[in-house]
């Protein structure tokens, strides 16, 4: 079962990388060889991550994708992975200069991870995309995008979503500095987790207390609202009228804790497509962030509306 909602309404611009992931003890310092216990690839990105969390919400053919691949192996393997969770994936320009992104990741034994990305032909600055992107806006409800691809790219589209009364999810993610003025001005919501709040406010996050004071130095800013995740400590969240802490949902084993923080952003957004309040879309999301770090994989750890549902 999963949670009706209209056609393609729910549209995702963001990056698609292959992810190569190594559990490890601990990363290897300057000079050090470190050896791994396991090897193995799985489709990620921020925006493919969010695109499958979204998508396993609401019934299928609601998601659209907007991003760019490479002309190669790796490029075919991230779109077709879309493809058979019934996304749509018409709008995926490729690119045959540019390899697809990809993504090395560590997950060390204190289930830490460190990714290291190499963006490839998502970096890339293609206007044919935002075109697309203006093109599929009247049947939209939601964005989700983060800051992988172009910041043109990324801010003529949420430009565009804004004048089409079209919802916008930004996770700030990755923290880019220098960032026009005006580009937090159109979200509804920003998601970022600890690191890209403290980036942001200068605040180190070690608390609930530390999240509260980042979430309210962030709302001064102009920014609507805030849901800083504070990964097995839960969510805080605050706009120009509320604020809540969320407490975690606790799991008992943790696999991979990389997509978890896109999981929270795509279920969000779906939720949000849905007119879900936005308490009940946090406690959403976050039971089923919570769900997908049990699982090793990024996309394919996602969890499906009936798990969540069971819980809640």
């Amino acid at each position: 079962m999963r949670l009706n909602t209209n056609k393609y309404s729910i549209n995702v611009l963001g990056a698609l990388n292959m992810d190569l992931i190594m559990n490890i003890d601990t990363p290897a310092k300057p000079g050090e060889t470190s050896v791994g216990s396991k090897f193995y690839t799985a489709p990620g990105g921020k925006g493919g991550n969010q695109a499958v969390a979204a998508a396993r919400i609401t019934e299928e053919n609601s998601v659209s994708f907007f991003g760019i691949i490479g002309e190669d192996n790796y490029g075919d393997q991230l779109k077709q992975f879309l493809e058979k969770e019934k996304i749509n994936t018409s709008n995926i320009l490729i690119d045959d200069e540019m390899h697809s992104g990809i993504a090395i990741i560590f997950n060390d034994k204190n289930d830490q991870n460190y990714v290291n990305a190499v963006y490839g032909s998502n970096a890339k600055y293609d206007e044919s995309l935002i075109k697309k992107f203006n093109k599929n806006i009247s049947q939209t409800k939601v964005l989700i995008t983060q800051n992988e691809l172009d910041t043109q790219i990324t801010l003529e589209c949420m430009k565009i979503a804004k004048k089409n009364n079209v919802k916008i999810i930004l996770d700030p993610a990755p923290y880019r500095k220098n960032l026009p003025k005006d580009y937090f001005l159109y979200p509804e919501i920003i998601t970022p987790n600890e690191t890209e709040a403290e980036y942001m406010t200068g605040i180190k996050i070690e608390s609930v207390d530390d999240a509260k004071k980042a979430s309210e130095k962030i709302i001064d800013s102009g920014i609507k609202a805030v849901a800083i995740t504070l990964g097995e400590n839960g969510v805080y969240y605050k706009d120009s009228n509320n604020e809540k802490y969320f407490k975690p949902f606790k799991v008992q084993e943790v696999k991979a804790s990389v997509a978890a923080g896109d999981c929270f952003t795509g279920i969000l957004g779906s939720c949000i497509s849905l007119s879900m309040n936005i308490n009940t879309s946090i406690e959403m999301a976050v039971v089923g962030s919570a769900l997908s770090v049990t699982r090793e994989g990024a996309q394919e750890s996602m969890p499906f509306y009936d798990e969540i549902k069971k819980i809640l």
